[in-house]
C-alpha cells in the first residue's frame, strides 16, 4: 500500500467518523426531547379522573415534542444530503458544522420551555416562544452558512462540483440570509409594541411560505421525489385506458 493510498483511507475514516459524530447528536436530541414527556410519580395510587387529567396536561409537551422532532428530522435530512456529497473535510468546515450542531443541540431546551409554560396569556409564555423562534432560526442559519461553504468550496470537498448549487438548491437556500434578519425584525418590532404573539406566528408562517414558492419556482420537484408519504398523498392524473373491442365488433369495423 502506498502513501497516496494510506492517506485516501484515512481522510474517508475520518470523514466517517465526523459523520457518525454528526448522526450520534441528532439521535440524542431526539432522545433527550421525548424524556420531558412523562406522568407525575403520584399517579401510582390515582383514579381514572385524575389518570385522565394528567394525560391532558401533557397534551402541550406532546404536541411541543412532535412539532420539535419534525423540525429536528427534517434538518438531519438536509445534513445527511449534505454531507453525502463530501469527498474531503477541512478545519473551518467542522468549525461550521459543530456550530449548526450546536444549534440544533438547543432543541430540547427550547421545547422544556414551551411545555412548561403553555398559557399563551402568560408572560412567560412570550419569552419561551421567543426562545424557541430563535432557535429554529439559528438553527436554519447555520444550516444556510454550511450550505454556502461547501458551494463555494466544491472543488476542494465535494464529489457532484457541477450540480451541487442544483443538489443542495442554494438559489432559494441564500435569501435566509435576506429573510431571516426580517424575520428578527418583526420579531423584535412586536415585541416593542407588545403586540399579541399570533403575529409572530403569522410572520414564522408567511416565510414558510414564501420559502416554498421559491423552492418550487427554481427547482421544480419531479413525481418521484420526496418523502413517500407526499407522494402517496400527491394529486395525479389518471389515464384511462380506451375500451377494449369484442371479437364481433372488430368484424363490423
Amino acid at each position: 500500500m502506498d502513501n497516496i493510498e494510506e492517506t485516501e483511507i484515512k481522510k474517508e475514516f475520518q470523514l466517517e467518523r465526523v459523520i457518525l459524530f454528526s448522526d450520534a447528536v441528532f439521535a440524542i436530541i431526539i432522545t433527550i426531547m421525548v424524556l420531558d414527556i412523562r406522568l407525575p410519580e403520584d399517579l401510582k395510587n390515582a383514579n381514572a379522573l385524575q389518570v385522565r387529567h394528567a394525560f391532558r396536561l401533557l397534551i402541550p409537551k406532546l404536541m411541543a415534542y412532535i412539532i420539535s422532532f419534525g423540525l429536528v428530522a427534517r434538518f438531519w435530512r438536509h445534513h445527511l444530503k449534505m454531507f453525502s456529497l463530501l469527498k474531503d473535510y477541512d478545519s473551518k468546515l467542522l468549525r461550521f458544522n459543530l456550530f449548526y450542531l450546536f444549534s440544533i443541540s438547543l432543541f430540547p431546551f427550547g421545547v422544556s420551555l414551551i411545555s412548561a409554560n403553555a398559557d399563551p396569556s402568560s408572560p412567560e409564555y412570550t419569552w419561551a416562544a421567543n426562545i424557541y423562534v430563535s432557535i429554529l432560526l439559528l438553527s436554519i442559519l447555520t444550516q444556510t452558512l454550511l450550505i454556502r461553504y461547501l458551494v463555494n468550496n466544491r472543488q476542494k470537498l465535494c464529489f457532484e462540483t457541477s450540480d451541487l448549487e442544483k443538489i443542495l438548491k442554494y438559489r432559494a437556500v441564500r435569501l435566509n440570509f435576506f429573510f431571516i434578519p426580517v424575520v428578527v425584525a418583526v420579531m423584535i418590532t412586536i415585541g416593542y409594541l407588545s403586540l399579541t404573539r399570533l403575529y409572530v406566528l403569522f410572520a414564522f408562517i408567511l416565510y414558510g411560505v414564501v420559502m416554498k414558492r421559491i423552492m418550487k419556482k427554481y427547482y421544480p420537484e419531479k413525481d418521484n421525489d420526496g418523502p413517500v408519504l407526499s407522494r402517496l398523498f400527491r394529486k395525479r392524473k389518471f389515464v384511462f385506458a380506451k375500451p377494449r373491442l369484442i371479437p364481433e365488433e372488430i368484424e363490423n369495423q
